[in-house]
């Protein structure tokens, strides 16, 4: 019971330093320039990388004009060689059909890709592909 208490209050700590850190990045966005949102984009990726303990964040744009296509618009990663090589453009029906058809029904996804479903076994080797 005794470690059950001290698991829950480090899950809390964390989750709690967790939401401090979303809020501090919220309001970093209140009133900024223009030409100053790529710049926070990219520290807000930063430190959520390094709150999660993880190497990548990526953000793609999806547009109506171009449907299928996803633009990498800002990464934060090791850079190559040991980090990947950032691709123009992907055709996401392509490359990721099983997260593709979620998001074109408007399904709200929380998943790690390391953890996807057999059903998405293509997702899986294209990320692999993009991300090794």
């Amino acid at each position: 019971m005794a470690r059950y208490k001290t698991d829950m209050k480090q899950e809390l700590k964390e989750r709690l330093r967790f939401e401090k850190l979303l809020t501090d990045i919220s309001a970093r966005f209140i009133n900024l320039p223009a030409k100053q949102i790529d710049g926070a984009i990219e520290n807000a990726q930063r430190s959520i990388c390094e709150c999660l303990g993880v190497d990548l964040s990526s953000l793609w744009q999806w547009t109506n004009a171009i449907p299928r296509i996803l633009t990498l618009t800002h990464l934060h990663g090791p850079p190559p060689p040991m980090g990947p090589v950032r691709p123009d453009e992907i055709d996401a029906q392509e490359a990721f059909p099983w997260i593709c058809s979620k998001m074109l029904n408007g399904e709200t996804l929380v998943i790690s890709t390391e953890k996807l479903p057999p059903e998405a076994k293509q997702d899986q080797v294209s990320r692999r592909g993009l991300w090794s």
